[in-house]
């Protein structure tokens, strides 16, 4: 027969995790610090392996901690979302949102913007940077909900992704010899866009040299219209005189990217669980119209 977590015990779990501690975890939880810490013995009885370890007041997840980080998390969305369903009150509050720069994020101003319109008592602030600026930035708590980029590996508050195609793109008219290097412009390492432009070069055996760095996906594009080199876009931060390059012109396929909606449940309040939700809703709803 299936066992069934009690989601109190995976929301003490990511709660610990996301505020760094035992002692405030139990006072965000309204909880005493031995009651948190004796929910996470009784999830790790029920998983039967080992999820935190702790030396004096540090305490560091070993690899099934690590594992479990993304189902707990999903498993709380859910949870949360069903509760905020069947709740009759209205939301308010201030939500500090993360939209990246180097991926097209105009079809989630347009979710926010209706979120915000349904909700007045809503207040929104929004950040725009670059991926690894914004995963930073909610780690440090200086934002409540991030979309951004997912790297490969570990990666905290991660809690749903969806995929997003890549493609090589030059300006219309442009023609680079293939049996050359190619001349790419990209963004600040590190780049997701770049590791995925180097890896499938070097697998076709294809040389490349960095024409220009920039930190915002405009200085690329300006660049690629420009002539000055290739890039790697997705199909929402294509442009009007640029196109996509073809593998028999010594371009090969792009692995693609991984988008994903990051938060800390323990921080974030109801109208913050809402936007997230409807955050996610949009990006599914609208994937494949803008991802692909």
């Amino acid at each position: 027969m299936p066992r069934n977590i009690p989601t109190d015990l995976l929301r003490s779990f990511v709660t610990v995790v996301d505020l760094g501690g035992f002692t405030k975890a139990a006072r965000a939880l309204g909880r005493t610090q031995p009651a948190v810490s004796l929910q996470i013995r009784r999830l790790e009885d029920l998983l039967q392996t080992k999820l935190i370890r702790t030396s004096g007041r540090q305490f560091r997840l070993t690899d099934d901690g690590v594992a479990l980080g993304p189902y707990a998390r999903q498993l709380l969305r859910l949870n949360d979302d069903i509760v905020a369903h069947f709740a009759d009150s209205a939301l308010a509050g201030w939500i500090r949102v993360g939209v990246p720069t180097d991926f097209s994020h105009s079809f989630l101003l347009e979710a926010i913007s209706n979120f915000a319109a349904r909700h007045p008592d809503v207040r929104i602030e929004i950040e725009s940077m670059l991926s690894t600026d914004l995963r930073e930035a909610l780690a440090n708590g200086m934002l409540d909900i991030t979309i951004a980029i997912v790297p490969e590996g570990d990666v905290p508050y991660l809690v749903e992704a969806s995929t997003v195609e890549t493609f090589w793109v030059l300006k219309d008219d442009a023609r680079f010899d293939p049996k050359e290097p190619v001349p790419i412009v990209r963004h600040l390492d590190p780049c997701e866009y770049a590791v995925r432009m180097r890896n499938a070069l070097r697998a076709s055996g294809r040389g490349w040299r960095t024409v220009l760095v920039s930190r915002d996906v405009e200085g690329l594009q300006s660049a690629v219209l420009a002539g000055l080199g290739a890039t790697a876009l997705t199909p929402t931060t294509l442009r009007p005189g640029m196109r996509v390059a073809r593998a028999d012109e010594g371009f090969p396929k792009l692995a693609p990217l991984s988008i994903g909606l990051f938060y800390k449940h323990a921080v974030l309040h109801d109208a913050g669980h809402a936007l997230a939700q409807n955050l996610l809703d949009h990006i599914q709803k609208n994937g494949k119209a803008d991802f692909s």
